[in-house]
């Protein structure tokens, strides 16, 4: 748990640094969980609040300047060896999230409607015990879209 934690920091003082005097503000965040099959529910519960807390409080055409670009949940087994799938999986689950907002206004606008979701202690809470790895605060790179 520990090198999680220093890791965290160690990628939050280096995008701090990054984004210094307001050189490139965030505008994206996203997480990974490896979940254990008995969480698996558990997990899945929280991921629904999150979505009924997204659809309630963000905009995919709304206003530009706070406007959600794309937002999406995706999970599948975790495999024994990626290299060979025929070995099987673990019996746990992965879960990515990722969130993308047009401005680094959007991503302000996120934080500060999080802090009214009453499930956030949950969230945080599952996001301590299975995060695998984060990129928050964090930047659009690249995408293709339909």
């Amino acid at each position: 748990m520990r090198p999680t934690i220093f890791a965290l920091f160690a990628l939050l003082f280096s995008v701090n640094t990054a984004t210094a005097d307001g050189h490139g503000k965030p505008n994206a965040f996203g997480f990974a969980l490896n979940v254990p099959a008995e969480h698996i529910a558990e997990v899945e519960a929280i991921l629904g609040s999150h979505m009924k807390f997204m659809e309630s409080t963000h905009t995919v055409t709304g206003d530009a300047s706070t406007r959600l670009n794309s937002y999406s949940v995706i999970k599948g087994p975790v495999l024994v060896d990626p290299t060979d799938p025929s070995k099987g999986t673990t019996g746990s689950m992965m879960y990515i999230l990722s969130e993308h907002y047009e401005t680094p206004k959007g991503f302000a606008k996120h934080m500060e409607a999080s802090g009214g979701w009453s499930d956030l202690p949950k969230m945080q809470e599952v996001m301590m015990k299975f995060q695998v790895g984060a990129v928050y605060p964090g930047f659009h790179m690249q995408s293709m879209n339909r």
